[in-house]
């Protein structure tokens, strides 16, 4: 069996401005024009198929209030849907995890009323741990309520199931990846490549980057060819 090589996009913040993760919105509905010009289809993770062509999967990190102000409008607008990873004790907040890099900018999350948004137009949300921390440097019941209380309590709030998770920071480690395991049915990274059935595990699933200015060659390279497969660093766990 010949199994398709599925791009799973990464996205952080779409503001209009281009500040560390960040792309503009301009620049990201030129990047889904593209990808409904080329008659991608938009999956959910336990939707694929393998006898399809053009599937993709559309990913965002974080939970940013801008998500549903200027990405939901755009996904509907081509018909696309995605998964938020939210980070479950910040709802409402802001990202106090990046105060520590150089030239932190506060950004504003989704509160409970967008992510209800988010749900109600067909998308879907995963869990990023409650606090956004490094899991590789937890233990025990810590790690384990990181892991297992971020799930539950988007699945009570929300009345959805969550069955997808990302490793903050894209940091796994023998200990986190068991756990998760346990709870969940697939789980992201921030290692590059495009998505193989046949030999990525699905709790260590690659992604590819797309937060950033992209012209269409350059998206071309990482969704059709072997540039990003050829950067897969395989997970030490």
């Amino acid at each position: 069996m010949i199994y398709p090589k599925i791009p799973v996009l990464l996205y952080h913040s779409i503001e209009k401005d281009y500040f560390q993760n960040r792309i503009d919105v301009l620049d990201f509905e030129k990047q889904m024009s593209y990808l409904k010009n080329k008659k991608y289809i938009s999956i959910f993770t336990n939707e694929i198929d393998v006898k399809i062509k053009n599937q993709i999967i559309l990913t965002f990190d974080d939970g940013y209030k801008d998500i549903v102000t200027n990405v939901l409008p755009i996904l509907k607008k081509y018909n696309f849907k995605a998964v938020c990873f939210i980070v479950s004790n910040q709802i409402g907040k802001n990202n106090i995890w990046d105060q520590n890099q150089k030239n932190y900018q506060k950004k504003e999350l989704m509160n409970k009323s967008d992510i209800n948004e988010w749900l109600n137009n067909g998308m879907l949300i995963g869990s990023h741990t409650q606090n956004h921390v490094d899991l590789t440097k937890l233990e025990g019941i810590k790690l384990k309520n990181e892991i297992e209380n971020s799930k539950k309590f988007l699945e009570e709030t929300f009345a959805t199931h969550v069955k997808d998770f990302c490793y903050p920071f894209g940091k796994v480690n023998s200990n986190s990846y068991k756990e998760v395991k346990k709870v969940y049915d697939n789980a992201y990274t921030t290692n590059r490549s495009r998505y193989l059935l046949n030999k990525h595990d699905p709790f260590l699933i690659p992604r590819v980057d797309m937060g950033k200015k992209l012209n269409n060659f350059k998206i071309f390279l990482k969704l059709k060819t072997f540039y990003e497969d050829i950067k897969f660093l395989k997970n030490e766990i």
